[in-house]
């Protein structure tokens, strides 16, 4: 399945200048892990379209578009991409991906506050500015994607007012994850919400409550998108490994 703008645009709510920009104008860039082997630049499966939800979900909560798509910005978000590839495959440690980082967006943070607190949060000191998902582990993956934010001119509030938004759109996501994968994450020891309050009844009730209540959330910016989340949320359910525990 191709990805295109008018499916981004009609079934998912994606803005049209973000839905057009990823899927028809952004080449993909070279010399990056993440898009390794990668022949369109949005692939099917969420690791590629949370980019385009996530700069819609950006532009809807007030971030013009001019900012937003401009090739300073997004090239280092790719660029952090790459490295937050490298430490999923093991190729480099979390210290390594923290220094890239930092290398990365030095002379270009623009809030400071976001990048001084993501840096403490991801070496496990405490944060001084903003509350982020910090309750259930598997569900604090989606924080390194928030370094996208760091080199635009937003101030505080606006961050401690979006935080919510973005835990709406990301957590279902890894939510589904959690579903999908409950068997093998549970043998290979991975992290998983579910497994993590106990992997019985109670835990899918509980995941799944969650994945619905942030998307009540993220209906009130994009309702196509949280629609089309939600029945994925529904689809999960149904699998197998989930019916058993739900029996």
């Amino acid at each position: 399945m191709v990805i295109t703008s008018r499916i981004l645009q009609e079934q998912l709510g994606i803005n049209s200048f973000v839905a057009d920009y990823f899927a028809n104008l952004r080449p993909i860039p070279a010399d990056n892990l993440f898009w390794q082997n990668k022949r369109i630049y949005l692939s099917v499966g969420f690791g590629f379209l949370t980019i385009p939800f996530a700069f819609d979900l950006m532009h809807k909560r007030g971030i013009e578009l001019e900012r937003l798509l401009e090739d300073r910005h997004v090239s280092l978000m790719e660029r952090g991409f790459h490295f937050l590839k490298q430490y999923e495959n093991n190729l480099i440690d979390q210290s390594s991906f923290i220094a890239a980082c930092k290398e990365l967006l030095e002379g270009s943070v623009r809030q400071p506050h976001l990048a001084a607190d993501l840096f403490a949060l991801f070496t496990g000191k405490p944060t001084r500015f903003f509350q982020f998902e910090e309750q259930h582990k598997a569900l604090a993956r989606s924080d390194f994607f928030l370094f996208t934010l760091t080199d635009l001119e937003l101030s505080d509030e606006w961050v401690t007012d979006f935080l919510p938004y973005w835990y709406a759109l990301a957590r279902p996501i890894l939510l589904l994850d959690d579903f999908k994968d409950i068997e093998e994450d549970k043998e290979e020891g991975e992290e998983n919400t579910i497994l993590e309050w106990g992997g019985d009844k109670q835990a899918v009730e509980q995941a799944y409550s969650l994945g619905k209540s942030d998307l009540n959330l993220l209906a009130t910016v994009n309702p196509k998108l949280a629609d089309f989340i939600g029945g994925l949320l529904d689809d999960s359910l149904s699998y197998a490994p989930i019916r058993a525990l739900l029996a």
